[in-house]
């Protein structure tokens, strides 16, 4: 008994943390999609981002490229765009590292190989309460995508 009470305590907080499924919509120029994306707290779009927090999301691709051994990096690139202005997202160095954020996997990844990767995005105070469109990419050192998703959300108060 004490067994079956030691893995709920486990696994119901890792299922409340890998979110919801989300509807999201395919990159331009026919980058590849990821199999699925879940959002923490977002049962639909636009998921609520909220200031002074980070938005957990989790996105499971299958690899098209292997990466090569000696240059095993994987940036995650996030362009935003806001009130009719697009920019990149700049990601904290360490968040940007995907190799670093991979679930059950690390770098460098096979080709055709599925892989789960975890976004831990900061939502700064100082943002502005706006909706918005996130183009969310994962890129080799080759500049190859391997995954990419388009995600309505907007940016809410605490």
């Amino acid at each position: 008994m004490f067994r079956y009470a030691v893995l709920i305590a486990l696994v119901l907080p890792a299922l409340a943390l890998a979110g919801d499924v989300v509807e999201t919509r395919a990159c331009s120029d026919d980058r590849p999609v990821p199999r699925e994306v879940r959002v923490q707290n977002c049962p639909s779009t636009p998921c609520e981002l909220v200031r002074g927090s980070d938005a957990n999301m989790e996105m499971d691709f299958t690899a098209r490229f292997a990466i090569a051994f000696n240059a095993a990096t994987l940036q995650t690139r996030i362009v935003a765009t806001a009130l009719g202005v697009t920019a990149p997202f700049e990601l904290p160095a360490d968040r940007a590292r995907a190799c670093d954020w991979l679930i059950g996997s690390q770098c460098p990844i096979s080709e055709h190989e599925d892989v789960t990767y975890n976004l831990q995005m900061p939502v700064l105070r100082i943002y502005p309460r706006v909706s918005l469109v996130l183009e969310v990419s994962l890129v080799d050192e080759e500049e190859r995508t391997h995954a990419c998703f388009v995600l309505d959300a907007r940016v809410v108060g605490a």
